[in-house]
C-alpha cells in the first residue's frame, strides 16, 4: 500500500483532496482579512470591535481561519518557560446562549485546563484571570446570529452586557462573525452597537450587474482553474461571460455552491480528462444547490435562456442583499 493509499483510504482522487483544502484569497477575503488585523492592532488600546457579516457559503470561517494562522507564525513571543500565550481565542457562539454556557465555551476554546464548572459569578472570575494571564488581545465569536433576541430572549441581555465589560475592562478587540440576522440582533443593543460602527464588513455572493463585479467574478473563476492545473485537471474556460453567467446562475455567484459544483464534476472525471461543460452539467444535475432552478440546468440550456435566469437571479440577489442589513 503506498503513503497516498494510506492516507486516503477511502480512494478519493488527489484533486478532490486538494481542491476540498484550497481556499484563494482573492480581494474580497484580504480586505476582510485586514480590517481584522487592524481591529485586533487597537487593543490594549481601546475595546473595539468589528462586524464580519454575510450568508452561509462566503468563506468566514476561512478568513478567520487564514487571520489566526497568519497572526500567529508572525509572532516570537507567543511560548515561554513562564508561560504560554494566547493572543486570540476564538469561539463558536453556542445556539441559544447563557452567559454561562457563553463563558464556557471561551473557556474551553482558550484550552483552559481547570473545571469549567462553577457559578456564573466563579466562571467570571476564571475568565478574567484567563485573559490576563494569557495575555489575550481579541476575542472572535463565530455565528454570533445566535446572540438572537427570538432565540436567547432572556438570556441576550446578559450576554452583550457582559461583552460589553469585557472590551472596557481589558481593551480587548472583538470580532463578531456571522449571518445578517445577528447584524439586526446587534444593532438592537445601541451601547454594544456603537463600539463595532466603526468597522463592518459585508461580504456578499458574486455578483454580474457591472464590469467590476465580472472582473472580481472571473479573477476568482481564473484561479479556479490555476489550482486544477496545477493538481493536473484541465478544464474548460470558466471566465469568459457566457461561462460565467451559466455557473452564476447554477450557484447564485456563492463559493462555497461553485466548489460544491466542481467537486461534483470531478467525481466521474477520468484521469487525463478535461472538465467539459458537459461534466458540469452532469455534476450540477447530481446536487441540489440551486432549488429554485428545479429541472432547468444552466449547462444545457441555451445561453439566451441562461441570460434570462441571470437577470431575474441578480434582481433577486440584490433585492435580498437590501432587505439583509434593514434592521427595522
Amino acid at each position: 500500500m503506498t503513503n497516498l493509499e494510506r492516507a486516503n483510504p477511502r480512494g478519493l482522487k488527489p484533486a478532490m483532496i486538494a481542491f476540498a483544502d484550497w481556499r484563494t484569497q482573492h480581494d474580497r477575503f484580504v480586505e476582510a482579512r485586514d480590517d481584522i488585523r487592524r481591529t485586533h492592532a487597537m487593543s490594549g488600546v481601546e475595546g473595539i470591535g468589528m462586524l464580519l457579516m454575510g450568508i452561509p457559503g462566503l468563506g468566514k470561517s476561512s478568513i478567520l481561519e487564514s487571520y489566526i494562522k497568519k497572526h500567529r507564525q508572525g509572532r516570537e513571543d507567543l511560548e515561554s518557560l513562564e508561560r504560554s500565550k494566547e493572543p486570540i481565542i476564538l469561539v463558536s457562539v453556542p445556539a441559544e446562549p447563557t452567559l454561562k454556557t457563553l463563558i464556557q465555551e471561551i473557556l474551553l476554546a482558550s484550552g483552559f485546563e481547570g473545571s469549567i464548572n462553577g457559578t456564573v459569578g466563579e466562571l467570571k472570575q476564571k475568565l478574567n484571570e484567563l485573559i490576563r494571564q494569557r495575555g489575550v488581545e481579541l476575542l472572535i465569536f463565530d455565528e454570533f446570529q445566535h446572540f438572537l433576541r427570538d432565540q436567547a430572549k432572556s438570556n441576550t441581555r446578559g450576554v452583550v452586557n457582559h461583552i460589553k465589560l469585557m472590551m472596557d475592562k481589558h481593551k480587548l478587540a472583538v470580532v463578531m462573525a456571522g449571518t445578517p440576522a445577528g447584524y439586526r440582533s446587534i444593532a438592537q443593543h445601541d451601547e454594544l452597537y456603537q463600539r463595532f460602527a466603526q468597522r463592518q464588513t459585508r461580504l456578499t455572493p458574486f455578483q454580474i450587474d457591472s464590469k467590476e463585479n465580472l472582473h472580481a467574478f472571473g479573477s476568482y473563476l481564473r484561479a479556479v482553474t490555476k489550482f486544477l492545473q496545477l493538481q493536473g485537471v484541465e478544464i474548460i474556460p470558466l471566465a469568459n461571460k457566457e461561462m460565467m453567467l451559466r455557473v452564476y446562475v447554477a450557484t447564485k455567484g456563492i463559493p462555497r455552491l461553485i466548489a460544491g459544483l466542481i467537486k461534483a464534476a470531478l467525481e466521474s472525471l477520468e484521469q487525463g480528462k478535461t472538465i467539459t461543460q458537459q461534466d458540469l452539467a452532469n455534476g450540477f444535475s447530481k446536487t441540489s444547490m440551486n432549488p429554485e432552478l428545479k429541472n432547468f440546468n444552466p449547462f444545457l440550456a441555451s445561453y439566451e435562456r441562461v441570460q434570462e435566469h441571470a437577470a431575474k437571479a441578480q434582481k433577486k440577489a440584490t433585492s435580498e442583499n437590501s432587505k439583509h442589513w434593514d434592521i427595522h
